[in-house]
């Protein structure tokens, strides 16, 4: 797979995960609130990735700052049904993050080559002079009626 290697991903996610949480830490105060905003920029993450491992991986740990601080404050990690619906949105947040950054990767690859294409065929074709279909002989003269 081209592109950005995974050693580079995890990292990034790590990273994303903290920021993710710091941001929702310091601008809501509602748990709901905070695990969406948290799951959007997770789902952000994995566009830009663009790849299933380090999303899942970058979900993962947002799960364990979000249980850990903003819903726990002193960083407890709990088993519950809550904190399994919050580690499968969070889960979903990245796998769908995922899909749709492939499918717009897809479709921009798939525009640009189609670009490159009318661009090479404009490029072989003759240029058609006015008032000329067909490139003639010299000696013939192309009369209008």
């Amino acid at each position: 797979m081209r592109g950005r290697p995974v050693e580079v991903l995890i990292p990034a996610g790590f990273v994303c995960a903290v920021g993710g949480c710091v941001m929702a830490a310091m601008t809501v105060s509602q748990t709901t609130a905070r695990v969406i905003l948290v799951a959007v920029a997770v789902g952000l993450f994995a566009i830009w990735a663009r790849h299933y491992l380090a999303a899942l991986a970058t979900g993962a740990m947002a799960w364990c700052f979000v249980t850990g601080f903003l819903v726990h404050a002193e960083g407890e990690l709990t088993f519950g049904p809550d904190d399994l619906v919050r580690l499968a949105a969070l889960a979903a947040a990245a796998l769908a993050g995922y899909a749709y950054g492939q499918v717009h990767h897809v479709r921009r690859s798939r525009r640009r080559l189609r670009r490159l294409m009318r661009a090479r065929a404009d490029a072989r074709r003759a240029p058609v002079l006015r008032g000329r279909l067909h490139a003639r002989a010299e000696g013939v003269r192309y009369q209008a009626r």
